[in-house]
């Protein structure tokens, strides 16, 4: 993990205002109630949990998670002296899908079925209410940009047109880079069937912070496996391998000498390569063009891979409905392959990046895998928490602040309880969770006629313990997190003698409890409570 950049300095300032003026005769997009400008107070913000995993080092946290509005979280970092500081900025907004986004609520056990639909975030706008948000948002992110920083906007059919439209007067059409067109997934289903055929694909604008920026940029590369069979139909074969050729376009006849002592030349028509000193000409015995070979690569028995340049048609980076390894349970999430795609050619390790619509993490988790400092924002605490289950499991250093905006809804409730114990073993005391129950899961399935978990870890996502809490934040040291859909967390955990110990439990439905106890000097057990 590289170290990440020192904190920038706050801002005096609190209150902020910024705006777009397109210039006479440019192109505008409008809508009823149309204002590009945006004026915003900064909040207060307040430190509510930490996760140190790794023997992090006790500098700058690698990750921030702005739990509020993002609107309300750009203000703040505005007044935190991030301006300017985003070398990427990722967004994933919603699209006016004219649906409720949901999640299933369901027991962490095989074939169980699907107890309840929860909702995430509702995606159904009046347009013009839709565009103002976006336009509010992007005026505000862009003031958090580096000024050779890009912005990366995520869409759909939806809304894609209107917003590169927006994109071009908020930026100016001359930072408009460049449009990904991506292959989300593939039609199946009631999908082949669809009239005027199906919806495949998805937008993703990328935009420069300024007309004269030199972004950071590592053009990708994307390698096809093709078996013997597959290379002898596409290429040509001599004693070296496979080969495709290509004009030497101006190269100098001392490089072409040189290529031709490689065996890099080919002649066509069964011809052999002709080489003129005197007259300083390289050529082919029975005419035709000579070409340069370039071989393919070979990667084990009648394995080879060919290596291709990636234009702006993504067809080769999957969607989460061919990974579903990597399943959050969490709604429109993306996969970690396109992120990660994003994030190497846009940003340098240490460069630090923002998304403004965390929902399940993957941009911060790919952000932590390639050493990039992050802050990631949504307003939605599920998004919050599944991103801390999923950033819990990469490995290496992690130290994360999580900050509640002022407003922000706090942390879902419900009720839940749980039995705790500690047990003193010869290598020091062990927490153990012994017992769970949440009223409302009980109530989901007595509705469905499904018996309770015959395992009190069937309910339960996820175990934080901070196991030296002071009282004030928490701070996880140790999280069980399980991956996937069924694994389930295993209920007991090694602890310090003589600490006061503060356990988070994160149910099924998103419903937290926390419990403090004291593990004695000896590591015996000492009484349990629930803190309000």
């Amino acid at each position: 993990m590289c170290e990440p950049p020192d904190r920038p300095e706050p801002c005096s300032k609190t209150s902020f205002r910024f705006q777009a003026t397109p210039p006479p005769g440019a192109v505008r997009l409008e809508w009823p109630g149309k204002c590009l400008a945006v004026e915003v107070t900064a909040p207060q913000a307040a430190l509510v949990e930490r996760l140190e995993l790794g023997n992090a080092p006790p500098a700058a946290p690698s990750g921030l998670l702005l739990h509020g509005d993002n609107r309300d979280a750009a203000a703040w970092l505005l007044s935190q002296g991030y301006a300017g500081h985003f070398r990427l900025i990722y967004l994933d907004p919603p699209y006016n899908s004219g649906r409720d986004h949901t999640r299933w609520i369901r027991l962490r056990r095989r074939h169980s079925p699907k107890l309840a639909a929860q909702l995430q975030y509702p995606d159904t706008w009046d347009e013009a209410e839709y565009l103002q948000f976006m336009a509010e948002r992007l005026l505000l992110f862009r003031e958090l940009m580096h000024p050779d920083g890009t912005l990366w906007l995520h869409c759909d059919h939806r809304s894609g047109a209107r917003l590169r439209l927006l994109l071009e007067e908020i930026f100016g059409p001359e930072c408009l880079l460049n449009t990904v067109t991506w292959r989300s997934q593939t039609a199946r289903g009631a999908k082949v069937h669809a009239r005027y055929f199906p919806y495949s694909a998805h937008s993703i604008h990328i935009v420069a912070r300024r007309p004269n920026a030199r972004p950071v940029w590592h053009p990708p590369r994307k390698r096809i496996l093709l078996t013997r069979a597959q290379a002898a139909a596409r290429f040509m074969e001599d004693e070296r391998g496979f080969f495709r050729t290509s004009d030497p376009g101006t190269y100098s006849f001392e490089r072409l000498l040189a290529l031709h002592r490689e065996g890099r030349l080919y002649a066509p028509y069964g011809g052999e390569i002709v080489v003129d000193k005197k007259t300083r000409r390289i050529y082919a015995s029975n005419g035709g063009n000579i070409g340069i070979k370039y071989y393919l690569e070979a990667c084990g028995p009648d394995r080879y891979v060919v290596t291709r340049a990636v234009d702006n048609i993504w067809d080769d980076v999957p969607g989460l409905g061919t990974v579903p390894g990597e399943d959050a349970n969490y709604p429109t999430q993306k996969s970690t392959h396109l992120l990660r795609r994003i994030l190497e050619t846009a940003t340098e390790p240490g460069h630090p990046v923002l998304d403004g619509f965390l929902g399940s993490g993957t941009a911060a988790v790919v952000a932590q895998e390639l050493g990039r400092p992050w802050v990631g924002c949504d307003g939605n605490w599920t998004a919050i928490r599944t991103a801390l289950c999923r950033l819990a499991r990469v490995k290496g250093p992690l130290r994360v602040e999580v900050h509640r905006m002022e407003g922000a809804s706090p942390t879902p409730g419900g009720k839940p309880t749980v039995r705790l114990g500690l047990r003193a073993e010869e290598d020091g005391p062990r927490l153990e969770v012994n017992g769970f129950f949440c009223p409302h899961l009980a109530e989901l399935l007595a509705r469905r006629g499904e018996a309770g978990p015959g395992d009190w870890r069937e309910a339960v996502q996820a175990v934080f313990v901070d196991p030296d809490h002071d009282g004030r934040c928490f701070r996880a040291r140790l999280v069980d997190a399980p991956r996937g859909k069924v694994a389930q967390v295993s209920g007991q955990y090694p602890l310090v003698p003589g600490r006061r110990v503060a356990v988070r439990v994160v149910d099924v439905c998103g419903h937290e409890v926390e419990i403090h106890l004291q593990a004695g000097p000896d590591g015996s057990p000492a009484p349990a409570t629930r803190d309000p």
